[in-house]
This record gives C-alpha cells, structure tokens and sequence, in this order.
C-alpha cells in the first residue's frame, strides 16, 4: 500500500510538505511539521489505525488508479471506504459471469502490483428483470 499511495501522491502533485510528510511516516516513524521557523517531531510507531483522519484520504489517492483501468463498457466500478463494488450487465448470466471475470483479472493484477490483499468477504448478487419461476 505504501508505494501506491506515495505514487499517487507524486503523480496528483500532492504539496511537497505533505508527501515528506507521509513518507516519513510510512519508511521512518517519525511526524514533522515545519510552520515558519518552528519545528516540531514525534516519534509514532503505530501506523495509521482504522478510523484515523488520514486514512480515507490515502485509500481514495490508492483507490484512483484502480478507477482508471480500462473497464469495459458494461462495467462500472465504485469505491467507497475501502470498499469495492463491481457492476457488470449482460444478455444472459453466463454473459455476466465471463464479463465479471474478466474485470476482476484487472483488479487482482491491479492489487498484486500494488501489495494489497483484498479480505475474503466478497459477495455477488444478481439483479435481474426476468420473473421467477415458481416451484410447485
């Protein structure tokens, strides 16, 4: 996650101060803050936990090159908290499948260049307009 988010951070032309700021923090440990000619260092440890002020910044800086990958047109992608929503339609369920596959090779090669591990609590739900059958 580290490289990726310093990437992203270089490449949205992040001010300097914050970039050294974070990357201190990621490769060293150590928070710095210059105002004028005052400045002031912590020694912190404990990475940024779930819930701190910086962390929906840093997914949505890692998350942005994840939303530029060339989807197909049938597939809309939605990040939000950390989150991942897939959308994909089709002319038939197997249709949906292979277009659902093909976009989650781009995502996996995606996670796998950037080190993250998505969890295993992934779900699928298919909508579909057809009724159902009923069981009798």
């Amino acid at each position: 996650m580290v490289a990726g988010v310093l990437r992203e951070m270089k490449e949205s032309k992040c001010p300097k101060n914050l970039y050294n700021l974070t990357r201190r923090h990621f490769t060293q440990g150590i928070e710095a803050i210059t105002m004028n000619s005052l400045r002031i260092e912590k020694n912190e440890s404990r990475g940024y936990p779930q819930g701190s002020c910086c962390v929906p910044g840093l997914w949505n800086l890692h998350f942005n090159s994840l939303l530029q990958l060339n989807y197909i047109a049938r597939t809309k992608v939605v990040t939000y908290a950390g989150d991942l929503l897939i959308a994909t339609r089709g002319n038939s369920i197997r249709a949906v499948e292979n277009y659902a596959n093909a976009e989650m090779s781009k995502i996996d090669d995606w996670a796998r260049r950037n080190k993250i591990k998505f969890n295993d609590k992934s779900k699928v739900m298919l909508v579909t307009r057809r009724k159902r059958k009923q069981a009798n």
